[in-house]
């Protein structure tokens, strides 16, 4: 995973501190499940239950972690003869270290996502440019749909662990269908013109895509949960280079629906998903909403769960359910280390933050990227958005992943937004003289959020505590 659809721009406005954004006040699930969008592992290739850096996923209380199950990287390059693709035993397949993480993550007690994108070659449409990225040009949905049978076969808590004779390969939770398919670095084409016009593409192939992968899961594994793509955040209209598609445009197309007043469209084959994914990047603190009408950022949920309310009211997200919401990728690079990057102080806070706005938009489950900062320099093309310097000192925004909790002042009172790091009474204090005051209590287990308004001075500190875990503090 990667964060290919953040712009640099994120600098200016964390220096100028533009938080402004319209509020939101919805109230959210009750429990709040924390991950992880990486690999937390010295080595993938050799991944093991006592890695340092699996332990430090543990140690900031990340329940789930999303993997990469790259198909182009599982698959065999060139297809061969007798090649069975829903058989995941069969020999041409290269599953020994997906099959490395799973293990290890499953003995820590994590739960596993894994994130399936990329096709062979293969499994791609012919005619594809020249300049079209591999494995992104129209995937072939039926052979993507033998492969995920595979992958749910391989993880499904029966399948036969071929380093452990006896023993089975660990359960998957969460099968998520590609990455960002509104960016042609991920899937192509966007757009197709026809008697001169631009007209979208990505969306109702990534809808057959979804589809096929839908299918292939629930054939073998019913109960794992079928997530769509996280699909990035920001878009261009097609006369500006037909290179990305905002996102309320994109999923308005996988849902048949017809511009902003979603009106109905034919479907003849309508979407098939348990989970409806997003990476709500932002250029600017969380409050900031996306310029464009289209885009997506941490304040703008709304502008794709309409068109899914509205898929789902008329039969175009199927199961007829209510379908749940994830954050699969988000994060803002820190400074230190990158120069350009959010202060640490403030890049804990902004995470808290927007962990409650996710919240109060119905999200309930997000997956922070990254653990661990990326090599550098160079850091226009690194990320530092890790919980962990590359060295393993933990920043301040570990602390706020592990204990998420807010303070804002609302007049005479202060709303006070948190979530458990772990099963116990949760401790709201305020800074009083040189000691810490307990002013109000809510007990809950691990994950369950907690709303409150309580009584502070203007000016007083506010922090949580759950044992001997604390939170950051804020003032009021």
């Amino acid at each position: 995973m990667r964060q290919s659809s953040l712009p640099r721009l994120v600098t200016l406005f964390a220096v100028l501190g533009l938080l402004a954004a319209p509020g939101v006040a919805r109230a959210g699930a009750a429990n709040l499940t924390l991950g992880i969008a990486e690999a937390p592992f010295s080595d993938p290739a050799s991944a093991q239950p006592g890695d340092p850096w699996l332990q430090r996923a543990v140690d900031v209380g990340a329940q789930l972690v999303m993997l990469g199950a790259t198909w182009s990287v599982i698959a065999p390059v060139e297809r061969p003869p007798g090649f069975k693709p829903t058989d995941p035993a069969d020999p041409a397949y290269r599953f020994a270290t997906l099959d490395a993480q799973v293990r290890a993550l499953a003995m820590a007690g994590r739960r596993i996502g894994l994130t399936t994108n990329n096709a062979p070659a293969w499994a791609t449409g012919a005619g594809a440019p020249a300049h079209v990225l591999p494995g992104t040009w129209r995937p072939s949905p039926s052979e993507f749909g033998l492969f995920a049978r595979a992958l749910a076969r391989r993880y499904n808590g029966t399948f036969p662990d071929p380093l452990q004779p006896g023993g089975v390969l660990p359960a998957v939770h969460a099968f998520q269908a590609w990455a960002e398919p509104n960016l042609h670095t991920w899937l192509t084409p966007q757009w197709t013109v026809r008697a001169g016009q631009a007209r979208p593409a990505s969306p109702a192939h990534y809808r057959r895509l979804l589809n096929a992968y839908y299918a292939g899961v629930k054939a073998v594994y019913p109960q794992a949960l079928v997530v769509t793509a996280g699909d990035a955040p920001f878009g261009d209209p097609p006369e500006a280079d037909g290179r990305r598609m905002a996102p309320a445009r994109f999923w308005r197309e996988v849902f048949c629906l017809r511009d902003r007043a979603l009106r109905l469209a034919p479907c003849p084959d309508p979407a098939h998903f348990d989970v409806l994914a997003h990476h709500p990047y932002t250029v600017g603190g969380p409050r900031r909403a996306a310029l464009n009408t289209d885009d997506v950022s941490v304040p703008d949920l709304r502008k794709i769960t309409r068109p899914l309310r509205q898929a789902e009211r008329f039969g175009r997200a199927l199961p007829r359910k209510r379908h749940r919401l994830w954050v699969t990728e988000f994060s803002w690079d820190s400074n230190p280390p990158d120069p350009q990057g959010v202060p640490a102080q403030r890049h804990a806070r902004w995470l808290a933050e927007a962990f409650e706005l996710f919240w109060r938009q119905g999200v309930d489950t997000i997956a922070w990227y990254l653990l661990r900062d990326q090599a550098a320099p160079p850091f226009d093309i690194t990320y530092q958005s890790g919980l962990y310097s590359r060295d393993g000192v933990a920043k301040p925004a570990a602390r706020a992943f592990r204990f998420p909790f807010t303070a804002r002042r609302r007049g005479a009172r202060v709303g006070v937004w948190g979530r458990l790091p772990a099963d116990g009474v949760l401790r709201v204090q305020r800074r009083a003289g040189g000691s810490w005051r307990t002013i109000a209590t809510r007990r809950g287990r691990v994950g369950d959020v907690k709303t409150l308004s309580v009584r502070a001075p203007r000016g007083a500190r506010i922090r949580g505590t759950v044992g001997d875990l604390t939170s950051i503090s804020w003032p009021t």
